[in-house]
């Protein structure tokens, strides 16, 4: 073989496919990629089968190649018929009336809170607040999850919310809504609170108790007359929220007796209520005392079986309502 014509020849390493070099004496082959040396044989039958075995090298690469395209294709193709498949059953579900598919993709809309309320307990400032079930026949009544916030430590006035997390088919609407909190039992802190049937309830006890306290002199000789009016309301607060009483309450009365020469005795009577508290239904509830004072019937000229208690001047008696509720200061 001709020695230019060799060097024009194209040489492919066997190794790793690159362009290989010939040798300055044109005896050998060299691949500058991987260092590879092939012998050139100057026949030109050995550079035929050199030749025939690279093609035949490189059409198995073509073919390996072209059954893992076919292969890739056929799996592609097995997925497009899987996912047809699985979206015309969906399909039919979904056209299918009240079946769960079709409730997932058409949920049913419903409120929440038409068959729910809140009731709120406890005093006000530490109120709980309670979800209740008024309706369980829903559908979803079973399985709807309602979130309520805050739940404790409620006062009078306050704003609670409550979220609905509605179940599978199903669209809550609203998904929330707020209450304002009310009903809770508070503590009497102002007279003005004080009004109504309580304030009566209030009045008619201290009145009972001034006549069961007179009862015995005024049925008597020493005297022929008896009559009393609300003088004014000691509304006392504890100055600490754990203090043994709340609030401490005096009703107090003047009384205006009528001695049997026809002299007038004027007197002062205080009943005394604690833990004076509103709740939901309005109604007073508060621990009944009973009348505060000293005995003094001897020395305003009634005998000592018939003495009863009270105070002779307004001033005094404020004093010692004041000295006996060290601790507390006096509501406005």
């Amino acid at each position: 073989m001709d020695e230019t014509k060799m060097k024009t020849m194209s040489f492919v390493c066997p190794s790793c496919g690159g362009r290989m070099e010939l040798s300055a004496d044109g005896k050998t082959a060299v691949c500058p990629y991987c260092g590879h040396t092939v012998l050139i044989d100057r026949e030109d039958s050995a550079q035929k089968e050199y030749e025939r075995r690279i093609a035949e090298a490189r059409a198995e690469e073509d073919i390996r190649d072209l059954q893992t395209r076919r292969q890739r294709r056929r799996r592609l193709k097995g997925w497009l018929i899987g996912l047809c498949v699985i979206a015309a059953i969906c399909l039919v579900n979904v056209l299918i009336p009240d079946s769960p598919l079709q409730r997932l993709v058409f949920p049913q809309t419903a409120d929440p809170f038409a068959s729910v309320d809140i009731r709120f307990s406890g005093m006000s400032g530490q109120g709980r607040a309670e979800l209740q079930v008024r309706d369980r026949s829903a559908e979803y009544a079973g399985e709807a999850r309602y979130e309520v916030r805050p739940d404790s430590g409620l006062s009078n006035g306050d704003t609670v919310t409550v979220k609905a997390k509605a179940p599978a088919g199903w669209r809550f609407e609203p998904s929330e809504k707020q209450f304002t909190v009310e009903g809770l039992t508070c503590w009497v802190t102002e007279s003005s609170q004080l009004d109504g049937d309580n304030l009566s309830a209030i009045h008619a006890n201290t009145e009972r108790l001034i006549r069961e306290d007179w009862d015995e002199i005024v049925s008597s000789s020493l005297a022929s007359d008896i009559t009393f009016t609300p003088y004014r309301m000691y509304l006392f607060i504890s100055d600490e929220e754990t203090g043994y009483e709340y609030n401490v309450l005096y009703d107090t009365y003047e009384v205006n007796v009528t001695r049997a020469d026809g002299s007038v005795f004027t007197g002062y009577e205080a009943c005394r209520y604690s833990d004076l508290k509103i709740p939901a239904d309005g109604i007073l509830t508060a621990d009944y005392g009973s009348l505060m004072g000293f005995n003094f019937g001897y020395t305003q000229g009634f005998s000592y079986a018939h003495s009863f208690s009270g105070w002779t001047d307004a001033a005094e008696m404020e004093a010692d309502l004041r000295h006996v509720r060290d601790g507390y200061h006096l509501a406005e």
